[in-house]
């Protein structure tokens, strides 16, 4: 059974939109007894906060032979839209770890995760969640789901999401062209997850707290 789930740490800031997918993955996998790790985590800042939500941090990679053999992983699948296979849950079963990019998705996909992190660890099991584009929230449900023994193609996954919303007297459209499992009816989302994305986020890029240093 897996001990590990793993965020490898791609993007340059801690913006408000990525803390509340890290948050959410943390809280939702913690809940099976699995330890959440963040690694390539460069910035001592990025550490402390993710340490507040009881994450365990290292500055290294996973692509790196040193935290492989330190975390004692010799079986690890990769989360990777560009994987050939679909994850399984007897698969799982007998991984040491799963690894889950800590990347925001471009529209199009531009193959990061295969580049950054499959490409990097010879021994990697690539498995997708489909072929359409998770955000890092969306694939810790429905890795969760995988993990409790529902297949795939039982989770209900819908592509693109419009939602209206009131900024005082302006009314604006938030369409985000990724795919979302979906559950009751509703998509899967972190608490406050539009709030953080039309209201916090553009206020925190606008202030150039993400420019690189």
């Amino acid at each position: 059974m897996v001990k590990y789930v793993i965020i490898e740490h791609l993007e340059p800031c801690m913006s408000p939109w990525l803390l509340s997918e890290y948050s959410y993955t943390i809280s939702l996998l913690k809940g099976l007894g699995l330890q959440v790790v963040f690694t390539n985590v460069s910035k001592p800042s990025d550490a402390d906060v993710l340490k507040r939500y009881s994450a365990t941090v290292f500055e290294s990679s996973i692509t790196s032979d040193e935290m492989l053999k330190g975390l004692g992983i010799s079986s690890i699948i990769v989360l990777d839209p560009k994987a050939e296979k679909l994850l399984r849950s007897n698969e799982v079963a007998f991984a040491d770890a799963v690894v889950i990019g800590g990347i925001m998705g471009d529209h199009p996909p531009k193959g990061r995760t295969w580049e950054l992190i499959t490409s990097r660890i010879p021994n990697a099991k690539p498995r997708n969640l489909g072929k359409k584009q998770l955000t890092i929230a969306g694939a810790a449900y429905v890795l969760r789901k995988i993990l409790e023994g529902v297949e795939l193609e039982e989770i209900p996954i819908k592509e693109g999401l419009t939602i209206p919303l009131k900024l005082g007297k302006y009314e604006l459209i938030i369409e985000l062209p990724y795919a979302f499992p979906y559950a009751d009816g509703k998509p899967v989302l972190p608490d406050n997850y539009i709030e953080i994305v039309a209201k916090k986020t553009l206020l925190f890029e606008s202030s150039g707290a993400c420019r690189d240093e």
